[in-house]
């Protein structure tokens, strides 16, 4: 209900708030809006917080609104709105690369500059992605993997939405960096549309099916804490490796505790700020001016990883 209310109160910001704008007693202020996949995880809440540093920066305004969960129906729905509230610049983070691809042309057909961050649509009008190469950061999750938990057991892969472009690329890129392991054998895959209580539902699922399992895999935000949650409970911490994504606080808890291996760290809350920023400078028909330590390659804009274990956890991560 709680993200209910949020999808409604955003698409109530849109289509309301938003036709106020430039009235006449001020200067129009342009309104920019980020939909991501859906809302409430604290990996979004920091892609939100990256967004208004650079709206306060700006001057402009920002809205960050989503689904309840990772609807492609109700995020086209929200980007709808936005088309139709005559924004300055939407991002997208796609639940279905092709599901986005016709809302994308219809905003740019209305000259909207459109961007797509943490998860791609390559195939649309999308002027850039921003976010993490993912199939290095799966390639880079499966090598770790190897040190980590050997080369030989078997593997459960835990992710969010099987259409999801970003987590399939990290799929790809973690199978391909263990392909030469022939001992090494995948014995499921779950999706779990990013609800962490649905991830440890199928943990536990998966450890009673499959008591020997070597370890999970968790290539969205709430897969790893969901697996470590049922180890913990199974008390197989060690026994049962974990290694995911993302470094949401109950995650670096987890790695603390030691249930948890290693997590590849991205960098949402620079996804925010950067998307803003493109968005902006497109819209002012500016070249694009990224801050220091990023640039744009074939249209694609990297904001890299980190590999996060427990013994770098307090340097990258302090308490």
């Amino acid at each position: 209900m709680k993200r209910l209310l949020i999808y409604l109160l955003g698409l109530l910001v849109i289509f309301s708030g938003l036709m106020n704008t430039g009235c006449g007693e001020k200067k129009e202020v342009p309104t920019f809006i980020l939909v991501p996949k859906s809302v409430g995880h604290p990996y979004w809440v920091e892609v939100e917080r990256g967004m208004n540093a650079m709206a306060k920066e700006l001057g402009v305004k920002a809205i960050f609104n989503g689904p309840p969960t990772g609807s492609s129906a109700l995020q086209i729905s929200i980007i709808e709105g936005a088309i139709s509230s005559k924004v300055a610049g939407i991002g997208i983070s796609p639940n279905e690369p092709e599901a986005v691809e016709a809302i994308i042309k219809s905003a740019t057909e209305k000259e909207i500059p459109v961007i797509t961050f943490d998860s791609d649509s390559p195939n649309s009008l999308r002027s850039y992605y921003i976010g993490t190469d993912n199939y290095q950061a799966g390639k880079t999750l499966g090598e770790r993997f190897i040190e980590i938990a050997g080369t030989k057991g078997k593997i459960a892969i835990l992710t969010g939405g099987l259409g999801a472009m970003n987590l399939n690329e990290r799929i790809k890129g973690f199978k391909d960096a263990i392909a030469e392991y022939p001992a090494l054998m995948t014995v499921s895959m779950q999706a779990n549309n990013d609800d962490e209580a649905l991830a440890l539902s199928q943990a536990e699922a998966i450890l009673q099916s499959h008591p020997d399992l070597l370890a999970f895999v968790g290539v969205n935000a709430p897969a790893a804490p969901g697996a470590a949650r049922a180890v913990k409970a199974l008390d197989k911490k060690g026994e049962v490796k974990i290694l995911g994504f993302d470094t949401v606080p109950i995650t670096l808890d987890f790695i603390r505790q030691g249930y948890i291996q290693g997590t590849v760290a991205q960098r949402p809350y620079m996804m925010g700020y950067v998307s803003l920023k493109v968005l902006y400078d497109i819209h002012n028909s500016k070249e694009i001016q990224l801050p220091e330590g990023f640039e744009a390659a074939d249209k694609i804009i990297d904001t890299g990883i980190l590999f996060i274990t427990p013994e770098n956890i307090d340097e990258h991560f302090p308490k």
